[in-house]
């Protein structure tokens, strides 16, 4: 897991996983923000929720989502009904915002998750967890990790 700090003070841990249920190393204390990089289009959508889930149950309160174009407004509305569903079923004050647009590119959507993927009001969440799904997640993770040291706020 590769890990470090951005411009902004947050720490960030960086994994890939190459299947959807491969074990995430480890997750940052809660809340935490989380950014998730799709780098598969084989993957059908809808098997994100369980990712969704996976952070819920872990403490994220917020997670910036990145598919590439179009895939993230359909990954928008996979996220935020496995968060509805975990609400209505498990936790009803478990809370997990989303961001991320369909013409973001992948600095623009490491850029959100960094500087604005936060509370507008108390604490500000120290740590980011980058999570990179599928092919060539190795590639996309050390993009991800040297945006998320470098992008500054705008």
């Amino acid at each position: 897991m590769r890990t470090g700090e951005t411009k902004n003070k947050r720490k960030f841990a960086v994994a890939s996983l190459d299947a959807m249920d491969s074990d995430i190393e480890s997750m940052p204390a809660a809340p935490f923000g989380a950014l998730i990089v799709v780098a598969d289009d084989e993957i059908a959508l809808k098997e994100y929720a369980k990712i969704a889930k996976r952070l819920l149950e872990s403490g994220c309160a917020w997670a910036t989502l990145y598919a590439g174009g179009k895939r993230t407004r359909k990954l928008h509305d996979v996220f935020d009904k496995a968060i509805v569903d975990y609400q209505l079923k498990k936790d009803p004050d478990a809370e997990m915002m989303t961001s991320g647009e369909p013409e973001d590119s992948l600095e623009e959507a490491v850029r959100d998750a960094v500087w604005f993927a936060q509370p507008t009001y108390g604490d500000g969440y120290a740590d980011l967890l980058v999570l990179v799904i599928g092919e060539d997640e190795d590639k996309l993770a050390e993009k991800a990790e040297a945006f998320a040291k470098s992008v500054a706020d705008e």
